[in-house]
């Protein structure tokens, strides 16, 4: 259970100057088994499939997913928490102490491009383009740069109650609005680019984990004791989606066909099809515990969490 103990931030922290990385670091061992590590996020690069997760471990798929390699060099071996690119070669990763690292070749290498002081979890990392990206993390952590990475600047997302909630996910809507899930059901919202933050009032208690823009133009957040939300306001209200669930909600994409898909602890998973108004919710034999979801340059949606990546869930070719 450390994976998921760690997934569901069991956070220590400290200190609050942000500085470029200049103390040595560990780096990733080569692990034949490696796409077996437990794995906590994952993402598109172009036609490649990359994954991120404990112990520096970082996997890719050139093949949609037939075969899956560890990359050739990463320079930390941190438990690794987030991952995005902004092309097919360009890429970001998050993590813990404070690192963020870099790619430039679809994720094969990587460099330890900064390093936040105080060693904070790092949580979710998003680029809008090859200057200006954000990463978010545990007790308000938030961060922003506009120089590729080179620099980064401490951001005030909550304040009074909320000011050291944990960060969890940062995801763009379509207005190029930022929104933040965290704990206690609260949700953040900037419509300037991160200078300023407005809390929504979800109606939710338990810690959001994440949410996504769909493309019908509403917004879905979801987390603790399987809870997902809709707005079709950006935000201003939200609604409640029914589902015979009860577990956590780590990670969920939305198909080229438009159906909603989640998994969570205890393998859960649960889909939302177009027009549907109630989650349909199945488990897994195995019950393993899953963080990540993501669909492959053909359609084929693959899962990973504490085993590593998992069989196809779906292949639409």
């Amino acid at each position: 259970m450390r994976f998921f103990t760690l997934l569901m931030v069991a956070l220590t922290l400290g200190g609050t100057a942000a500085q470029a990385a200049t103390e040595p670091v560990t780096p990733a061992m080569s692990a034949r088994l490696a796409a077996q590590v437990p794995l906590t996020a994952m993402a598109r690069a172009g036609d490649r499939l990359v994954a991120v997760g404990d112990y520096g471990t970082v996997v890719l798929s050139r093949d949609n997913g037939q075969h899956w390699k560890q990359a050739h060099s990463v320079p930390v071996s941190s438990l690794l928490t987030g991952v995005s690119f902004i092309n097919a070669t360009h890429g970001w990763a998050v993590g813990h102490g404070g690192v963020i690292l870099s790619t430039i070749d679809g994720g094969e290498n990587w460099r330890l491009a900064y390093r936040v002081g105080g060693d904070p979890v790092l949580l979710s990392v998003r680029f809008l383009n090859a200057a200006t990206g954000f990463v978010v993390g545990g007790y308000g952590t938030a961060l922003v740069t506009h120089d590729g990475g080179a620099t980064w600047t401490r951001l005030s997302v909550g304040e009074g109650d909320t000011a050291d909630m944990h960060l969890n996910k940062l995801f763009v809507g379509r207005h190029g609005d930022l929104f933040i899930a965290a704990e206690m059901g609260a949700a953040f919202r900037s419509t300037d680019g991160g200078a300023h933050w407005t809390l929504l009032d979800t109606g939710a208690s338990g810690s959001l984990w994440g949410g996504l823009q769909r493309r019908d133009g509403s917004l879905m957040l979801y987390g603790m004791s399987g809870r997902v939300l809709l707005s079709r306001d950006d935000g201003a209200n939200w609604t409640s989606v029914p589902g015979e669930l009860s577990q956590a909600l780590a990670d969920a994409i939305e198909t080229p066909d438009g159906e909603l898909v989640l998994v969570g602890s205890g393998g859960v998973m649960a889909h939302l099809s177009p027009g549907s108004t109630r989650l349909a919710v199945s488990v897994r034999d195995d019950r393993q515990n899953l963080a990540a979801i993501a669909v492959a340059a053909d359609g084929t949606v693959f899962v990973a969490g504490q085993s590593g990546v998992l069989p196809p869930l779906v292949n639409k070719p």
